[in-house]
Order: structure tokens, then sequence, then C-alpha cells
């Protein structure tokens, strides 16, 4: 039996729409009981848990054939949420679906709610909290690495990697609570070296692992990389070079992007939603005045940008202002094909302010540079992503920061001659925060607000 007890939920487990199949979740202790509802001689019909058997759904109440569908029942434990389970595959169909969910909900069972399915599964300890969250991600997985990373966690690796740092803060809780019962077991100058060293240990790799979200939350997120420049500069060009696709309009004439255009790409699994911008200039046009005030407020929100100079024309004292008003990530000398009319001393001058790419959107030229130098100035120096546990959640990443500051504080107390009751509070507060990575410590608002973020029938 699970160690919690709710009503029977049903749902539609599959997105919303026409597919070739549809899939209804039942969990709860009448969901084979409901299911047999919709089978007709239901009483000479049953079951082996975890096997699929074909049957005939009808309506009970008219006798009407609906439709034709592969049923597997998991018994509990042994299933997603630890209750039992049934999932009626049919042809996806919104009507039939719509029906079987109807008939259901009147037999007795509760419509699920977002992400129920899943907090039942971590309720009644088959997933922790990571793992959870995990599934949530791996669902809106956009890139491929997106997926692997997810899948990871799903399979439980940072509660893994978790697990010796709260074994390591049990042990010196042990210690000090020792200490606090037995006064012949206080510390000594020796042992408060050993155990200080010990917390030292501790902090250092609990902050390697909350680095970790700097690229961990550019991986789940993705990037804002917005292009600017002086108008036929390059930069749609340069746009559609990076998509791969002919996504913005490319003329000859000053002015064709008037407004902000945005599509969502991916360097080596890392989601970049690419902003090709209006040309920066002094216009008496409103509408392209319009499109330029909506260029700065691009600039301002993006997380890199990307400012676009012609290779085959010296830089205007309109560009050297705007690459000193706006955070520039990467100058790219677009048109290197048409040759190199900027001075060597110019080029020089701005290779020591800015990463340089010499690129041509007609002809391929340093697009390739331009990927990596992006990738470099999202990741860093890291140019390896983690393999193993990665922080990709804030919720994560904002309790091992606190974690962090507990260690410290208990640290401080300690060479601060504050008696081991005093560290102990904070180890405590530090055990606690872990816990609530995974879930083990308990916080029912929280847990709600996680779940609800959930899709139906997950």
């Amino acid at each position: 039996m699970s160690s919690f007890e709710f009503k029977t939920i049903a749902a539609i487990a599959t997105p919303t729409g026409y597919g070739g199949i549809g899939i209804i979740r039942i969990s709860g202790d009448q969901a084979l009981e409901l299911t047999l509802h919709l089978l007709k001689n239901s009483s000479e019909i049953s079951f082996s848990p975890s096997e699929a058997s074909f049957h005939i759904l009808t309506n009970p109440h008219t006798g009407v054939t609906i439709d034709e569908a592969i049923i597997t029942y998991f018994k509990a434990p042994r299933s997603f949420t630890g209750e039992d389970v049934v999932e009626i595959a049919c042809h996806g169909s919104p009507v039939v679906l719509s029906e079987l969910l109807r008939l259901l909900t009147s037999f007795g069972a509760d419509l699920a709610q977002p992400g129920e399915f899943s907090m039942r599964a971590f309720l009644n300890r088959r997933i922790d909290l990571t793992q959870a969250e995990a599934i949530n991600d791996l669902i809106h997985s956009q890139t491929t690495y997106q997926a692997k990373v997810a899948a990871r966690q799903l399979r439980g690796e940072l509660s893994k990697q978790l697990q010796p740092f709260k074994e390591e803060l049990k042990n010196l809780i042990v210690h000090f609570e020792s200490a606090v019962e037995f006064v012949e077991d206080d510390l000594d100058e020796l042992n408060l070296n050993i155990y200080t060293l010990k917390l030292d240990h501790l902090i250092e790799k609990l902050l390697g692992l909350s680095d970790s979200y700097r690229i961990g939350r550019v991986i789940r997120s993705g990037v804002k990389l917005t292009l600017v420049g002086r108008p036929n500069v390059g930069k749609s060009s340069i746009f559609n070079s990076l998509l791969g696709l002919d996504r913005a309009i490319v003329t000859h004439v000053p002015g064709t992007t008037r407004d902000t255009l945005s599509e969502t790409f991916a360097i080596d699994g890392i989601p970049i939603n690419l902003i090709d911008t209006a040309g920066i200039r002094d216009t008496k046009d409103i509408v392209e005045r319009i499109g330029v005030e909506r260029t700065k407020t691009a600039i301002t929100e993006a997380d890199l940008v990307i400012a676009v100079i012609e290779a085959n024309s010296p830089i205007t004292s309109e560009e050297i202002d705007q690459l000193e008003d706006f955070p520039i990530g990467i100058l790219l000398i677009n048109k290197c094909d048409l040759g190199l009319s900027l001075s060597h001393e110019t080029i020089k001058s701005l290779s020591e302010k800015y990463p340089l790419i010499h690129a041509s959107a007609l002809t391929g030229q340093g697009i390739d540079e331009l990927k990596v130098a992006i990738q470099r100035q999202i990741t860093g120096d890291n140019q390896t992503i983690i393999e193993s546990a990665i922080i990709t959640n804030e919720r994560h990443y904002k309790a091992l920061e606190q974690t962090i500051e507990f260690l410290r504080d208990a640290r401080r107390d300690l060479n601060a001659g504050f008696t081991e009751e005093i560290a102990l509070a904070n180890l405590h507060l530090a055990l606690r925060n872990l816990g609530v990575i995974t879930g083990e410590t308990l916080i029912a608002d929280l847990i709600n607000q996680i779940f609800s973020t959930f899709c139906i029938g997950k």
C-alpha cells in the first residue's frame, strides 16, 4: 500500500489534437474497477499486471461501441505513481478521448490536476523532487542536449551527487551533538582545525556544483542574442546564415528591416533566441524610428549583443559611438568578400576591445567561427559542459547557495569561539536546505507550486 491515500484520477495523457494514438491514464485504488465499466462482459475479463491486452470499449449506458484499445494495467506499487494505474491506448480522436474521460468521471473518477500523477509518484516515494522536475524539463526540451541533461536528472544524477554531501553533514552533526551531550567531548584546538577543514572542503565542493548553474541556466532557458548595427551592414544576411535558412528579407535598400525579427536555433545544444533588428540611424521616417526604439529595447534585454560593421567601408563615428554605448559581446566585420577598407590600426584597436570575427554572409566565411565565439561567450572557459550532475533549476541553485551560507556561518562561529551548539544550529539548517532540493524537507506550498506548472496527464 502507498503511504498516501487519494481518490482515483483520470486524464488524457497525450497532446491535444488529432493523432494515431491517444492515451488515457487512470491512477488510484479504483483504476481497474472503473476501466472494467468500459468493457463488455467485464466479469469474464482479467488483467495481468504489466501486460498489454486488446479490448473493445463501449458505453455501458447505451451499449454502443466507442473504440478499440490496448489496455495496460500496472499494479501498485510497481507503477509510475505507486498506485494501481491503467493506461488505455486508443485512436487519437479528441471526440473519442473526451467521451471516455466523461464516462470515467461519471463512474467516480476525478479529473487530474496539472502534474498530479507526478506529484503522487513523488509523495509515494517513487521519485524524488529533482526527478519530478526533470520530467517537466524533458517534456519541454527544445534541443537534444536539453533532453539529455533532463534525462540524466530523471535518472537521479543530481540526487546521487548530493547524497555524499548529506552524509558528510550528518557525520559533522553527530559529532557536534555528542560534544553538546557530553561535555568531556568538547572540541580542543586540534579537533577544531580538523572540523573547520572538513567544513571548508564541503563548502568548496558545494560551490563547484553551485557554479555549474551559470551554464545550466543557459542550457535550460537558452539565451537572447541580438544583432545590431547601422542599416545595410548585412545583419539580416548574418541572421539567415546563422539560422541556415532565408528567414529575414535581404535587399540592398537601407532600412529594409524595420522591426525586430526573432527565431530560435541551437549551438551545441544551447537554445539561442536570435533577434534581427532595425538598423540604428537618425531618421524622420516614423515607422523606422519605432523600429530603432525597438532595437534599443532588444539590446537592453539581450544576454549577448553582436555588433555588425562592413569590411568594405571605413567605420563611421556613429558606429564608434554605438560600440561604446551598447554592451557589445562580439564585433563582426561582414562583407569580407568585397575587400577590406578598414585600416590595420582600426582593426588592431577594435580587436583589443572586442572578440573580432571576419565574415561574409554571402560566401559563408567566418560563420562557423562566429558560432564558436558565441558558444565561448555563453559558456566561458568551460568548453566541456559538465556530463554528470549540473544545476539547471533556479530553485536548486538558491537552496545550494543558502546551504553554503549556513556552512560558512557554522565555520565562522567555530573560529570565533562559540560553542558547538551555535555551530550545530547552522549545520542543521544546511542539511535541511539540501533536503529541500530533493523534497525530503517537505514544504506544502512549494510542492503545489512546482507541480502546478506540469501538463495535465503527467
